[in-house]
């Protein structure tokens, strides 16, 4: 066998680390299978989804998990996470956790998928005047919790042509909630 020098070593490793990295990533046309409790909502959504779809109220027969778009809510659900309550009243480092987590996603989203891509949202309370937000769905996948929480993803314009659904289950006090946006590709 000839020997290898510096340079080819380098070479063939660098090749071989990349094609690892490209295998792990999975090829485009191969959906990332979710696992726990994001598995067994998106297959309780997908469920209530398609009645939706077979009664001709959204343009996709299922959602397809994509985690593109889960800083949207995991930024709010991290901050509950951390404060260790729901409801809670935003401050300072709140804000800071928001923001940081938010920075840039807008652009990565419109970027991605074309603008107004984003649509529905699910799980949490709109702030009040007092600035307090609150988780408002207990995770469950029985048919009655998950037809509120499609109906709340589906409470805007643009959520019938969503194609893709972000999911963060925070944990406050022992307790799991479900949290969600839904999207879709405009670029498409």
């Amino acid at each position: 066998m000839k020997e290898m020098n510096r340079r080819e070593f380098l070479t063939l490793t660098g090749a071989s680390v990349a094609l690892l990295a490209l295998a792990a990533c999975g090829a485009p046309s191969t959906p990332v299978a979710p696992t726990g409790k994001e598995a067994e909502l998106v297959a309780a959504i997908n469920k209530v989804w398609k009645k939706k779809y077979e009664a001709n109220e959204v343009a996709h027969e299922q959602l397809i998990l994509n985690q593109d778009a889960v800083g949207a809510i995991r930024c709010y659900g991290r901050v509950f996470e951390e404060a260790n309550e729901t409801p809670h009243t935003l401050n300072d480092s709140d804000n800071k956790l928001i923001f940081g987590e938010l920075n840039g996603l807008e652009d990565k989203i419109r970027n991605k998928y074309g603008k107004d891509s984003l649509a529905g949202m699910a799980g949490l309370s709109e702030p009040s005047t007092e600035r307090e937000v609150a988780l408002e769905d207990a995770y469950s996948c029985e048919d009655a919790a998950v037809r509120a929480f499609v109906a709340k993803l589906l409470d805007n314009s643009n959520s019938a042509k969503a194609e893709f659904i972000s999911i963060y289950c925070p944990v406050v006090q022992g307790k799991t909630y479900m949290t969600a946006v839904v999207f879709r590709n405009n670029k498409a």
